[in-house]
């Protein structure tokens, strides 16, 4: 694990670049708003976070990832975790999360900022928010807080905990607005 997490904390741009391209291909598919072959490029890194930016046609879409800073949990060949934060000129920020397996139906995935929670809605490998109201409440603590964990249950019944560190988040957030206005 050492060996893994070395080599992903000295190729993190390059690692959440991959995530993006493969989230956009296999989620966004057939999404009017997406193409086939999308491709985020990289426009600044702030600390733990990191903003990417595409054009989908006339509309420009850009996106804060991460990756956790600490995983627990005993899932075997687990892929890669990463929360996102995405914002669609003329439509609401929207969060979603990738704990790097496939949820348990009928599960919650649980956000906590401290005693602060968050019940997101997953589907397949991917978790939302259940309305807008609640990923502008997310965005707001992301904002106030040095951290938040996210705890999943995989199909398996196995539990995961990942948290993220949010030092860059509020920068990062403040130029995703303004250059994806």
């Amino acid at each position: 694990m050492r060996g893994r997490a070395s080599y992903f904390s000295s190729n993190k741009s390059q690692v959440l670049k991959s995530l993006l391209n493969k989230f956009l291909l296999f989620f966004f598919f057939a999404s009017p708003v997406f193409a086939e072959g999308s491709s985020a490029a990289l426009q600044e890194k702030f600390q733990d976070w990191s903003l990417f930016k595409t054009n989908r046609g006339d509309q420009i879409v850009c996106y804060l990832a991460s990756t956790p800073i600490k995983t627990t949990g005993s899932i075997l060949n687990r892929g890669e975790s990463f929360f996102l934060v995405t914002n669609i000129k003329n439509d609401a920020d929207e969060i979603s999360v990738a704990s790097g397996f496939i949820y348990k139906n009928n599960s919650d995935v649980e956000l906590s900022f401290g005693s602060k929670k968050f019940y997101l809605f997953p589907y397949r490998i991917l978790a939302w928010a259940n309305e807008k109201s609640a990923d502008i409440d997310i965005i707001k603590e992301m904002q106030k807080n040095a951290d938040m964990v996210v705890t999943s249950v995989s199909s398996s019944g196995k539990i995961a905990s990942d948290t993220y560190s949010l030092i860059g988040f509020t920068q990062s957030y403040k130029q995703l607005k303004k250059i994806c206005k």
